[in-house]
């Protein structure tokens, strides 16, 4: 009977240490580190000049009127004043600012009159939307035509990449008695 006992209490044993070693019982915790895909900002080292945004809206020929006067003096006695009025034509460009910033608008005006060729410079100051009209008067306005040179902005380039990232992950799993003794 001691024989039977002895087997008896050796089957337990060994159905406990076949329990305790082999059979998940126990969930516990781990972490991981998992890779995700991330859009990063990236900014160009150095910054650039662009040109600001304008439109010329309507370039078209007006008209001015320029008042002339004179004075005679005949003998050192009588003086005799004389005013007259013109009417001149006028080279006219309307600039408008479509940036969103402020800036200045050269305009460059060529004109050829009979006699010679005329050159002019307006600069206009505009605010972002902001539309003004450069004029460029001459007693004959032969052919013309103008030239518009903005203010320049500094730009800096921002661009976008795709980069491999990490983060850590919790997982769970299912462990045996005997790993999570020895590992705890």
């Amino acid at each position: 009977m001691g024989k039977k006992i002895g087997i008896a209490v050796g089957i337990i044993i060994l159905v406990a240490a076949l329990v305790v070693c082999l059979i998940p019982l126990k969930t516990v915790a781990y972490t991981v580190m998992v890779d995700y895909q991330d859009t990063e900002t990236y900014y160009e080292d150095e910054p650039y000049q662009l040109p600001l945004d304008y439109e010329v809206t309507k370039s078209y020929v007006g008209q001015d009127t320029i008042t002339h006067e004179t004075s005679t003096v005949i003998g050192g006695i009588g003086e005799s004043h004389h005013t007259w009025e013109e009417t001149i034509p006028v080279a006219c460009v309307v600039v408008q600012n479509i940036d969103t910033i402020s800036g200045t608008f050269n305009v460059s005006f060529s004109v050829s009159e009979p006699l010679d060729e005329l050159f002019l410079h307006r600069t206009l100051s505009l605010d972002p939307n902001e539309a003004q009209t450069a004029e460029c008067p001459a007693y004959e306005l032969g052919d013309w035509n103008y030239e518009v040179t903005p203010s320049t902005k500094t730009v800096t380039k921002t661009e976008y990449r795709q980069v491999t990232k990490q983060r850590p992950e919790t997982r769970y799993k299912e462990v045996t008695l005997l790993d999570y003794c020895l590992h705890s």
